[in-house]
């Protein structure tokens, strides 16, 4: 197997969870990792030497997502949280994970990328790679993105831990 495809082995699945994360659009998740794919690609025939593929990638999926959450702001002003906290129950696990989707939302695009991949298990040295922040700000950045995200879902009645 040659090292693009190795390296499409093991990063798709990555990739994906975190673009479904980010923005909760299957379409544009699909769109979003095959771009991601191809620009790896085409950097890969250039002779670019991409030092971390790993957080290439993860950097690319990143800001193609909030790239294209911008582009969806301009065009849709829904207030998402409003209709789910009017809906009915939420107690099945689907629901759940749409909330948590939808909580995440509110965050900012630096924070919501801290905390997605944190959950995805990335050392603080790899988020920083990702994001650009400097390693010494990531845990407090992140602390504080975690505690507004509880403190978001305790104002519904959710716990985070």
């Amino acid at each position: 197997m040659n090292s693009f495809e190795s390296t499409y082995q093991d990063n798709y699945r990555r990739l994906w969870g975190v673009a479904q994360k980010m923005i909760n659009n299957k379409d544009a998740v699909a769109d979003i990792v095959q771009d991601v794919f191809i620009a790896y690609y085409h950097k890969t025939l250039d002779d670019s030497c991409i030092q971390q593929p790993k957080s290439w990638l993860m950097r690319a999926t990143i800001n193609k997502c909030i790239d294209f959450s911008k582009r969806q702001s301009k065009f849709e002003r829904i207030d998402t949280l409003n209709s789910i906290v009017e809906s009915e129950n939420i107690n099945t696990e689907f629901e759940n994970k749409n909330w948590l989707k939808v909580v995440l939302s509110k965050l900012n695009e630096k924070e919501r990328a801290l905390v997605i991949l944190y959950s995805e298990g990335l050392s603080y040295k790899e988020i920083a790679e990702v994001t650009d922040v400097k390693v010494t700000s990531v845990g407090k950045t992140l602390s504080r993105a975690l505690k507004k995200l509880n403190s978001l879902l305790k104002t519904h009645h959710y716990e985070m831990f």
